[in-house]
């Protein structure tokens, strides 16, 4: 390649790639031709160790041109601490060729990886004549090893951030939620006081022309006006109080905290970019402390009124963000979450029982599918069962099922759309009849129920007599120990969904209709892990739910397979993380919360990741494939 032309078609082919590039999309195409004499094309077979750290430096500086690796350190007992993830037009190498002695850290091919190699000599020579370029590679690469040094330091704080930390790191918008109540200059005094009760508020904020706050009015303001006996037909502006002290909505909330205390107020105007957004209050700030999910949870069990949980389930989702930014695992978050949810639960049922009397035997209340396996997100359906001791009991328990169907309800959470809920008479049975039904499914095994029933191999208990839960999950697992033709069946329909990749791994995103050109990160995503987890899990005789604890404890079990189930861990994480902050980003932007993502918002590193966490996926469900395949498959496959 090196004694190739500058007119040649491997040259124009370098040309054009570098082209689409920083830094180099901004070279003349001459020197982008000059720099590719003597570039070479190389291959790296997955997990190569290109770069070794301690060895001597790079020889070359690297440009990923297909595939990617990953760059990474070892701790003095062996640990491996990944610091960053380089794709398709990204380069490594640059902090070794540049420091001319060894290399500092190890790169290693995640996957088989083809890269453009610039011979070090050539490298250094144009960089001395191209200050900038030089300048550029420096500036990115330390500030991705400090970005993610950081991100390692928090992952290593603390999980329950306190009122002290959340100071410092939670910007103001997260903290202020409640729009300002705002009005022109010239609205009565009278009006503006009926705007401010009627929303509930303690302050308003007159406007100008351009939207602008030019002055706040305060609860103290109006009772001054009162006590001045000040006529309520006059302009709001004879009583406003000026200047307006607003912060931007990105600064850290002690930045608006030093505001109020050096000016001595009680009320702050966020904004943003000038523009009135929310306002944060001195009681905002004593609340602070309720941002924590230990607090959230106190205030959830304090609760004795079905309005003031409605009320106070407001808190879970805004835990989320908060433990994202704090550097949560993604399976962290979920658990947070779900423990929320569980308590939400419990204390309906308690108010449940409070109103329509004692139950008349033992009960328990069962939770299914992503809440079963303590995996919700933002939203989740109402995904539910009861089991009661023995028949005869039905009416009270259908009024109770009810009662607790209307409360979820009113606290968000929608009807499931498969009915799979203890208000449906089908889902609310005394043990005997789950048993039975559970016995049915095994021993029919027909596709149709099988899919049906995938989502009550999800079951946990949160309410009531674990016992009960604990006599149906041994009996089931008592079921599958001979159930091979169910578990076949099982595995058929957990390979429904695959992840979307294409040749030479292109993303296949959906073409037509709603979320065109983009892609569904749980139906193709995380829901292909968890459904092959969970029958390698029934299959093993395993009591675990949770998708990562599934893996985790099938690694345990086949040291040939344990890459595999490891890989799909990380790959689960990723992806469950990859859907919150989507999903956050739809919350903030008022957008309907859901689960598709479009490739373009992603970073290089992120589409790498997806692309690996995918890969992952296949090989699971190929492992799959492999160890329950049978005759019965290709009788359904004819359907």
């Amino acid at each position: 390649m090196g004694q190739a032309s500058s007119t040649s078609i491997v040259t124009e082919s370098v040309v054009g790639f570098l082209k689409t590039m920083p830094p180099f999309q901004f070279l003349q195409p001459s020197e982008l031709a000059a720099l590719s004499e003597g570039m070479t094309l190389e291959y790296f077979p997955r997990n190569t160790v290109i770069l070794r750290a301690g060895d001597r430096a790079a020889e070359s500086l690297y440009i990923i041109q297909k595939g990617g690796v990953k760059l990474a350190l070892r701790s003095g007992i062996g640990k491996e601490l990944t610091l960053d993830i380089r794709s398709e037009g990204e380069v490594f190498g640059v902090l070794s060729l540049m420091g001319r002695d060894v290399a500092r850290l190890d790169v290693i091919a995640v996957e088989d990886t083809i890269c453009y190699a610039i011979p070090a000599a050539r490298m250094k020579e144009f960089l001395s004549s191209h200050q900038e370029i030089a300048d550029f590679f420096l500036r990115t690469s330390l500030t991705r090893y400090m970005d993610r040094s950081l991100h390692e330091l928090r992952e290593r704080t603390r999980l329950m951030g306190d009122s002290e930390r959340l100071l410092y790191t939670l910007p103001v918008r997260d903290l202020a939620t409640n729009p300002p109540v705002l009005t022109s200059e010239t609205t009565s005094i009278g009006q503006a006081a009926r705007l401010v009760s009627a929303a509930g508020a303690t302050c308003l904020f007159a406007v100008n022309a351009e939207g602008r706050a030019v002055g706040i009015v305060t609860d103290k303001n109006f009772t001054e006006a009162v006590a001045s006996e000040v006529s309520p037909d006059l302009p709001v502006s004879t009583i406003v109080s000026t200047p307006v002290i607003a912060v931007e909505s990105s600064q850290p909330v002690f930045q608006a905290l030093l505001t109020m205390l050096g000016k001595g107020i009680h009320h702050v105007l966020v904004t943003e970019d000038g523009v009135p957004k929310s306002v944060l209050t001195s009681h905002d700030l004593l609340l602070l402390q309720g941002k924590s999910p230990v607090h959230v949870a106190h205030h959830l069990q304090q609760q004795k009124t079905l309005a003031g949980l409605v009320e106070a389930h407001r808190r879970v989702r805004d835990l989320v963000p908060l433990l994202i930014r704090e550097g949560a695992r993604a399976s962290h978050i979920t658990r947070v979450v779900a423990e929320m949810n569980d308590r939400l639960i419990s204390r309906i049922l308690e108010l449940g029982e409070a109103e329509l009397g004692r139950a008349p035997m033992p009960y328990c209340w069962v939770v299914l599918g992503s809440e079963g396996r303590s995996e919700q997100t933002f939203t989740t359906d109402q995904d539910n069962g009861l089991i009661y001791a023995e028949p005869g009991a039905e009416h009270y328990f259908a009024r109770l099922a009810a009662y607790a169907h209307d409360a979820l309800a009113r606290c968000g959470y929608p009807d499931c759309k498969g009915g799979y809920m203890a208000a449906n008479p089908q889902w609310r049975q005394p043990l005997d009849g789950w048993c039975a039904q559970f016995r049915d499914w095994m021993a029919g095994a027909e596709l149709r129920a099988v899919q049906n029933a995938l989502i009550f191999f999800d079951m946990r208990p949160v309410h009531g007599a674990f016992s009960l839960f604990h006599a149906l999950e041994a009996h089931n697992r008592g079921l599958l120990q001979s159930a091979v033709f169910f578990k076949s069946v099982l595995a058929y329909a957990s390979l429904e969904h695959k992840p979307p990749l294409g040749l030479f791994r292109t993303l296949v995103l959906e073409r037509t209709g709603q979320h065109k050109d983009q892609l569904d990160l749980k139906l193709s995503g995380t829901g292909p892990i968890v459904n092959a987890a969970r029958v390698f899990a029934l299959d093993a005789g395993l009591p675990h739910v949770n998708t990562v604890e599934r893996l985790v404890q099938l690694q345990l079990r086949s040291a040939d397979e344990t890459p595999i189930f490891r890989e799909a861990g990380e790959a689960f994480e990723f992806l469950t993380l990859l859907r919150l902050e989507s999903q956050l980003q739809q919350a903030r932007a008022g957008r309907p919360i859901g689960n598709h993502i479009g490739p373009g918002s992603l970073t290089h590193l992120q589409r790498s990741l997806l692309k690996e966490a995918f890969q992952s996926t296949v090989r699971l469900q190929s492992l799959l494939e492999s160890k329950f395949r049978s005759a019965v498959w290709a009788q359904l496959q004819a359907r």
